[in-house]
């Protein structure tokens, strides 16, 4: 059980060294979780750059399961992002790993010494 990051996604979708990485696990029978913010922040990204997005949040909900924020994910990421200074996005996304006691990928540096990271490097 993995959850995945937008860092994880977006590199995927760049098709980069590190999307190969996240590509593998993909097609492993890897149970990917991907918190429901991502999918704001993905779109936001590709809206801005003015790139097609629908294809790539559709793969995204299909293959991965969604977490959406609860008031337990709520209240914890509230907790990490007071107490690391994080910021409130990259805590509800840790805050929702952690809530399935699973890994988070990502590449984010601000995660840097978090427990229960795996880094795309």
């Amino acid at each position: 059980m993995i959850v995945f990051d937008s860092y994880a996604w977006l590199e995927y979708f760049s098709g980069s060294i590190k999307g190969k990485i996240v590509k593998q696990i993909i097609e492993s029978k890897e149970e990917i979780f991907t918190p429901s913010i991502c999918l704001a922040e993905i779109k936001r990204k590709y809206l801005k750059e003015n790139k097609e997005f629908e294809s790539r949040i559709d793969f995204i909900i299909k293959r991965s399961k969604i977490i959406n924020m609860n008031s337990d994910i709520a209240l914890i990421a509230a907790s990490l992002s007071y107490e690391n200074k994080l910021y409130l996005i990259d805590s509800i996304v840790y805050a929702s790993a952690l809530k399935l006691n699973a890994e988070l990928l990502t590449g984010d540096q601000h995660f840097k010494g978090f427990k229960k990271i795996k880094f795309l490097e």
